[in-house]
């Protein structure tokens, strides 16, 4: 079994890395698009791409690539990536920069959705003009709280918590969800409707958003492979703004991309991020 996964694997990468390069050219589009459209070009594409299409939920997504996956957003290489990665702030973190300035004199409590092990408190304390008496709670998996809590010990941070409660988000000034609302099958707006007190400021950030409707796809890292869901822009916004939510700002983040293989229309040039206040 091992080494037939091993080989459908390699099968699976050879045929995504053809399809990225055709689906990059106007013909290439026209040709995977208009296969996928018919009974059988679909059962084709599917079987030829396997955990490289598209699917309907972040569940269907998992189940797919679970023989392949190397681990998950706990991996500890994973972990220690993102970490580095938010050492210095990226090009999008300067746009957030400008929306949070002002309002993080009177913010206390800031809640970061997968925050993973504080990444973007480390990076952004050196920004911000951050109260001395903020409290940052990070949500996310047990074994990545479990890490995060230790850095942060070793650092001498106590203003940094963590929590696997999404309820503890109830009372946040600022509710943060950066490069991780795509990783949840529910919405954001969804996931607020649970909450008490909402928050006043939302900072949404390093977020593939599309125009069709929302599907879900594997995000191949190299190192894991995890589901990553493609919420529709307008559709969000919506719900938002049903919650009472107005959006002040609007932003690329051009240091991320998405192929989408079966779908290259459908592909991401940009994540986007998001500056929400409450009405």
């Amino acid at each position: 079994m091992r080494i037939r996964n091993k080989l459908r694997d390699l099968q699976i990468v050879s045929t995504a890395k053809i399809f990225s390069v055709l689906g990059r050219f106007g013909y290439g589009r026209r040709l995977i698009e208009g296969a996928g459209r018919t009974r059988v070009g679909s059962v084709i594409l599917g079987w030829l791409l396997g955990y490289r299409r598209s699917f309907g939920t972040l569940d269907e997504v998992k189940r797919a690539v679970k023989p392949y996956a190397r681990g998950g957003h706990e991996n500890p290489a994973n972990v220690a990536l993102h970490l580095e990665l938010n050492r210095m702030a990226r090009p999008s973190d300067y746009a957030a920069f400008y929306y949070l300035r002002d309002p993080l004199l009177c913010v206390k409590k800031i809640f970061d959705l997968g925050g993973n092990v504080g990444n973007l408190y480390y990076c952004y304390r050196d920004y911000l003009p951050l109260r001395k008496d903020v409290v940052w709670t990070v949500f996310d998996l047990p074994e990545t709280i479990s890490r995060g809590r230790t850095l942060a010990s070793s650092r001498n941070v106590p203003n940094l918590q963590f929590t696997d409660d999404l309820q503890q988000a109830s009372g946040a000034d600022l509710f943060i969800a950066s490069g991780s609302l795509q990783y949840f099958d529910r919405s954001l707006p969804e996931l607020l409707e649970s909450i008490g007190q909402r928050p006043r400021y939302i900072l949404i950030n390093r977020t593939p958003l599309i125009d069709g409707p929302d599907f879900a796809v594997v995000q191949d890292a190299g190192h894991i492979r995890v589901g990553c869901k493609l919420y529709n822009r307008s559709k969000l916004i919506a719900q938002f703004e049903r919650l009472g939510y107005g959006v002040l700002g609007e932003w690329q983040a051009p240091e991320l991309r998405l192929s989408v293989l079966d779908r290259p229309s459908s592909s991401v040039a940009a994540y986007a991020g998001l500056w929400l206040e409450y009405r």
